[in-house]
């Protein structure tokens, strides 16, 4: 969950340093100020892509075998 405080931290540090990791498939960032979900993924060649989500699309995580609506996500949200 990106928070005013710490999204520069977590948009450049912590994703520089986390496509370092082999392992990592997938790094997600929710947005807590709109309906927003930013996906970065790594393919079986080590190229790092973004998609980013909005108000009608569906969050699919193959690295955890997850699916969920953006409405699931942000069911209990307020304000965005």
């Amino acid at each position: 969950m990106l928070s005013p405080s710490t999204e520069t931290t977590d948009r450049r540090e912590k994703l520089v340093n986390y496509r370092t990791l082999e392992s990592l498939q997938e790094y997600v960032l929710v947005s807590q100020e709109e309906i927003k979900i930013e996906v970065y993924r790594q393919d079986a060649q080590g190229n790092w892509s973004l998609t980013i989500l909005g108000k009608d699309d569906e969050l699919c995580l193959d690295s955890i075998d997850l699916n969920l609506t953006m409405a699931d996500i942000y069911e209990d949200v307020i304000n965005v």
